[in-house]
């Protein structure tokens, strides 16, 4: 606990030193490495194939780029080609040196990850296995060769968008996962998945399964702000095992075209910056990235490290990409041609050739005929994949929610009392059975946690101090920080590693102190968790709830008391909850910790002290279930969050004026229950709709909309919206008081409406 570890004003004259980062340590060769038995032949054998399989792949991409491929020549390539030639030793280096269970994540730049990764898992399978992975038939000849060819072509689908692809065709070469043998996705986004690698290590660790995640990235993406958010997040005292995550930045010297050492950045070697983050600089190492052997002993080591608790590691393979960002770049007008052909006389395929015919393994003549054999399968692979079914149109929504829940799961999966620091205890009701919302939160978390030991909790000042509101108070005290944590103030790499645990089995809840802070996750929450069971063919799923907060009324201005709901409900993939009582909050927040999809869960601060009846017998709400609050015959009212019982006042002050309202209140806002509230206007002929946020883009915006898509004809009187105005919440109370919708506006909008 911090507060048995007191920060003491200690100010002694001292030094600061860092552990030094090695260079380009590794000295050995094949031959040594066959007669200390640390390869076989086989194994050289396999890893000169894969990366041959890499480079075949990636000339095949500039072949149809360039429209050359003669068996098809009417074939029309859309994809990205953002090619890795030249790189291959930095993937089956890497990929070889950890276990087929391990994880990895992948970049833009990941065809040769993605075929490595795969490869190397089907090796480590049974016949059995291997027959029930790829679908193959079991009188299958030669099967772990056509398992292979059954790979690449799975692969190419995939790049050319076809239904046959790893992620059926959604993500592209860009964004290729193979979720089955640890592949959790490459990433157009340039450092998207270091965080998503954090969460997935950390999992790893608490779920206690040995397993090692390799974080694959570029040297790009060690320039933006994930990664300094991911890198102090792995490095946590407080993850005492240890976070067993291998950062290995994949150096090609330049970004895009911004030159990594001399003008983006200050430093030589990338690796460096590992001296700023813990005692042991992240065991920094540089390594040379055009020898596959160099990688792979320095893979080996770095996963040995994580698997004794030594984690996080960082390695820099410095290596070089042959063509430019992308086969529309002319790199030349950055690069020269001295430099190029300089790298080209390292080539890693062409180093190893001469490896494996010193070592014996292979003749020369051989070697030829391994790289026409590659070319002949890949070839194979490309007209089969341009030649099979593309996606059905009408599948076009496919995967991308889960329609699943974890509401049935074994017991062994609760917590026992044994892992418990002290009992847990309800909240005490009051003599109606009410509690406050605040404790209706806490008893939802606890409830799950206890019922599901892979729920944890974790965000900014969440466990000893409870949360900015006090919403989670008390859990720490009986679940400890092993599953309660405080994390960093580093919103997006809360969210990633969130999405990264979710991933790989974990079931985390992650604080947002408040919704305004979204911004600064809005990757991780809109292109990384929302996107990815969608992008990668509906393979995975990221049941991660995330609980963030607004509100107004407080004199927090611009930054803190915004509704930015519609932010939220703008994404596909995400699903959004606004509960408005104390009974709503909690039984939507365990329906929310249950589902298999990310969801944002709001939370209004100006209801965490409003009372409510709250039972204490097991209960859940459906997401997507709205409820009538109030039944009436003249108009409909839909209100969420606070602006509910604000519309509850205004109903009463207009009730006296003859009015009926209908009240609505929607509870989930995405999923959205249209039929509720098209079936209450149909009935009324009316809609007012009430959002705190401003009018113009708010999520009231929508309600309107698709209500008179259903019942257009049934309105007497064009739906109408109260809301703030289009300014950001200013801070004098005056001015605040004007800003946010009242019982008194909302009461006024109804009588205009109702032409009273």
């Amino acid at each position: 606990m911090p507060k048995d570890v007191p920060v003491l004003p200690e100010f002694v004259p001292a030094e600061i030193t860092a552990k030094p980062v090695p260079t380009f340590t590794y000295r050995g060769c094949l031959k040594r490495e066959l007669e200390a038995g640390r390869l076989t032949q086989d194994d050289a054998l396999r890893m000169f194939r894969y990366m041959l399989a890499i480079r075949c792949f990636e000339e095949m991409i500039v072949t149809l780029k360039g429209g050359r491929f003669a068996p098809l020549p009417g074939l029309r390539f859309i994809g990205a080609t953002h090619l890795s030639i030249g790189q291959e030793a930095v993937a089956v280096g890497s990929i070889s040196a950890i276990d087929a269970k391990d994880y990895i994540t992948s970049t833009h730049r990941g065809h040769g990850h993605s075929v490595a990764k795969t490869a190397f898992a089907m090796d480590a399978m049974s016949d059995q296995e291997l027959l029930e992975y790829t679908g193959l038939p079991a009188d299958t000849e030669n099967l772990r060769d056509q398992a292979f060819n059954h790979h690449l072509y799975r692969t190419l689908c995939e790049l050319l968008g076809k239904e046959d692809g790893y992620c059926h065709g959604r993500g592209g070469g860009m964004h290729i996962a193979d979720f089955h043998t640890g592949h959790l996705g490459a990433n157009a986004i340039v450092g998207g998945s270091i965080a998503i690698a954090t969460g997935a290590a950390m999992a790893c660790q608490k779920l206690a399964n040995g397993r090692v995640v390799l974080c694959l990235m570029g040297d790009g993406a060690a320039n933006n702000g994930i990664c300094h958010e991911a890198f102090n997040f792995a490095v946590q005292d407080q993850f005492k095992e240890g976070c067993p995550v291998i950062f290995l930045i994949e150096n090609n010297q330049y970004g895009m075209t911004g030159q990594s050492v001399g003008e983006v950045t200050g430093v030589r070697y990338l690796a460096q910056r590992g001296m700023g983050y813990n005692e042991e600089s992240m065991h920094a190492e540089v390594v040379d990235g055009m020898n596959l052997l160099a990688v792979r002993d320095a893979v080996q080591r770095a996963a040995e490290l994580c698997r004794q608790g030594k984690g996080p590691v960082l390695l820099e393979c410095l290596t070089y990409r042959y063509y430019g960002h992308s086969l529309s770049d002319n790199r030349m007008s950055y690069r020269t041609k001295e430099e190029e052909n300089a790298w080209l006389q390292k080539d890693p395929i062409e180093q190893f050739q001469c490896e494996l015919v010193d070592g014996g393994v292979l003749t020369q003549e051989q070697a030829a005929a391994e790289r026409e054999a590659m070319k002949q399968r890949v070839e194979w692979a490309t007209v089969a994949a341009a030649n099979s079914a593309d996606p059905d149109i009408r599948e076009i929504t496919r995967g991308l929610l889960a329609e699943t829940t974890s509401d049935d799961i074994p017991a062994s999966l609760a917590t026992p009392e044994s892992a418990l620091l002290t009992p847990y205890k309800k909240v005490k009701r009051d003599s109606e059975g009410a509690v406050l919302y605040r404790h209706a939160v806490a008893e939802a978390i606890a409830e799950e946690m206890l019922r599901d030991k892979r729920v944890i909790l974790y965000g900014e000042d969440v466990a000893d101090y409870g949360g900015a509101f006090g919403a989670t108070r008390g859990l720490i005290e009986v679940f400890g920080r092993e599953r309660v944590f405080n994390a960093p103030i580093s919103e997006a790499a809360i969210i990633g590693t969130g999405a990264g645990a979710a991933m790989v089995g974990m079931r985390p809840i992650v604080e947002i102190m408040y919704i305004d802070f979204i911004f600064m996750t809005m990757d991780q929450t809109g292109n990384q968790a929302a996107k990815a069971r969608y992008m990668f063919g509906g393979k995975c799923s990221v049941p991660m709830v995330i609980r963030t907060t607004i509100g107004g009324g407080k004199g927090y201005a611009g930054q803190h008391s915004q509704s930015l709901e519609a932010v939220c409900t703008q994404v596909p993939g995400l699903k959004v909850v606004a509960p408005s009582t104390a009974y709503d909050v909690k039984g939507l927040l365990k329906a929310a910790v249950r589902d298999d999809n990310c969801v944002v869960f709001i939370e209004h601060q100006n209801l965490y002290t409003e009372k409510g009846v709250c039972p204490e017998e097991e209960y859940t709400i459906p997401l997507g279930q709205g409820i009538v609050r109030r039944e009436g015959t003249d108009i409909t009212v839909v209100a969420y969050s606070y602006m509910a019982p604000v519309a509850l006042q205004a109903a009463e002050m207009v009730a006296g004026d003859g009015i009926s309202v209908e009240m609505i209140d929607p509870r989930t806002l995405r999923p959205l229950d249209v039929d509720l509230i098209a079936g209450s206007v149909s009935k009324t002929g009316r809609l007012l709709v009430v959002c705190q946020a401003p009018k113009f883009g708010c999520f009231g915006e929508t309600i309107v909309y698709t209500t008179q898509e259903r019942c257009f004809s049934d309105m007497k009187a064009p739906a109408r919206i109260v809301a703030a105005y289009d300014v950001p919440p200013p801070m004098a109370a005056p001015l605040e008081r004007e800003n946010l919708p009242t019982p008194e506006k909302v009461a006024q909008a109804i009588r205009e409406l109702c032409g009273r």
